[in-house]
């Protein structure tokens, strides 16, 4: 039986002071992901459980009416050099960016602040920030397939090398895939089959999973999308979420929404980004940049978790989605070069589902397939068509397998790409 905690990938790097560089660390990323348990497992280890504080509370809300520097005094009292301290939901608090601001000013020699938040703490970015210079943003998503199965330090973080070609790409990428720790089938299946939260993952009851997703569903469109965006609409953004399964893996007409929905084209797209921004659903846009009869306007919508998806075809694409996109964000918040994912598709309706780039130069093409390990020829003509002999991947929903069809050509197993991201 796997144990109920689970080791993070995002702790090998975002507690790190060489990372932090003595700037605040911002967990964000959606609810119930674990971002609480990670901080007070860190301040536990590191002999600060003290110094947890969830804004949530009324008492924590009350000491800060009376006293703005209580955290100071409560880390000075542990006499420890430079002690962490957690501020969780701080984001709740009217004013919360000046409360940090005044923090991290005058403390920040002294404590290491840390805060956790979902949504909004994400996107305040966006706005006039007067925290620009005192704070590093990491993303914690929910468990990965390498993190549920206890894999995360048997393998190097990424097969990507900043200096890399191609070729040591695709030899180091051939390694991992080979080599990728071996998971069991059940448990590999029973990641797809209940999605990768908490909650339902470590429930391993279909029946709980089916409802917990229900009530998630349910929290983020009649609470936390009302207090993030003020839309009033609920019930008509409740039947958007309800015709997003049967469009993930399609590129997105937001014309055509709009009709099923009775709203125009702007109002269809506010809504997709107010649920982008709750970490519902995220878009996927096309590759174009070398080629030619492309579609260069509508993104693909997937799910953060797949098993909002439609079938079960849709569900294995979102999955795959779901993982490269995890990976990307990882890449580029520990600072990497700029790592991004597309899709592509000509108007002759060949397909690639998903494409990495670095720089803007493709490295990676993978097509998810459901039961199906014929190689599709699509992955070698988008090569040939950008002039890139980057490795291309085939991956099936059978757990294990690893075929080498040509150098740089390989049909794996989801659980074996999974876990060698």
């Amino acid at each position: 039986m796997v144990s109920v905690f689970v080791e993070r990938e995002i702790a090998d790097f975002a507690f790190s002071d060489k990372w932090l560089g003595g700037t605040m660390l911002f967990i964000a990323g959606p609810r119930q992901s674990g971002k609480t348990s990670l901080a007070r497992r860190h301040l536990k280890q590191e002999g600060c459980s003290a110094l947890y504080y969830n804004w949530d509370i009324e008492k924590v809300r009350r000491r800060y009416r009376e006293d703005p520097d209580f955290v100071a005094k409560d880390a000075s009292r542990l006499r420890m050099e430079k002690p962490c301290a957690v501020l969780d939901e701080i984001h709740k608090m009217t004013r919360w960016k000046n409360i940090l601001k005044g923090l991290y000013d005058e403390y920040h020699d002294f404590i290491n602040i840390i805060v956790t938040g979902s949504a909004r703490l994400d996107l305040f970015r966006r706005s006039g920030d007067s925290l620009v210079g005192r704070y590093t943003m990491a993303h914690l998503f929910p468990f990965s397939l390498r993190e549920w199965a206890g894999g995360i330090n048997k393998m190097p973080a990424s097969w990507l090398h900043e200096d890399s070609d191609w070729k040591n790409m695709a030899r180091t990428l051939d390694a991992k895939l080979a080599d990728s720790p071996p998971v069991s089938q059940d448990l590999a299946e029973a990641y797809f089959r209940l999605g990768p939260f908490p909650a339902p993952l470590i429930s391993g009851s279909e029946m709980r999973s089916r409802k917990w997703h229900r009530d998630y569903i349910s929290l983020l469109v009649r609470e936390d999308l009302r207090d993030l965006s003020g839309i009033r609409e609920l019930d008509r953004v409740s039947h958007l979420v309800e015709l997003l399964p049967g469009r993930v893996g399609s590129p997105l007409s937001l014309r055509g929404l709009g009709v099923d929905l009775e709203a125009n084209h702007s109002t269809v797209k506010n809504w997709l980004e107010a649920l982008r921004r709750l970490y519902l659903v995220w878009p996927l846009r096309p590759y174009s940049a070398k080629m030619h009869r492309t579609f260069r306007k509508e993104p693909k919508w997937y799910f953060l978790d797949w098993t909002f998806a439609g079938n079960q075809s849709s569900r294995f694409e979102n999955l795959i989605a779901s993982a490269l996109f995890r990976f990307v964000t990882s890449l580029n918040d520990r600072g990497w070069p700029e790592v991004k994912l597309y899709f592509c598709r000509t108007y002759d309706q060949k397909e690639v589902d998903f494409v990495l780039t670095r720089k803007e130069q493709p490295i990676l093409a993978i097509e998810a397939k459901l039961g199906d390990a014929k190689f599709p020829p699509q992955l070698r003509s988008f090569c040939r068509a950008v002039g890139e002999e980057s490795p291309v991947l085939q991956v099936v929903n059978q757990p294990g397998i690893f075929l080498r069809k040509a150098p740089g050509e390989y049909v794996v197993g989801y659980d074996r790409l999974l876990m060698a991201l």
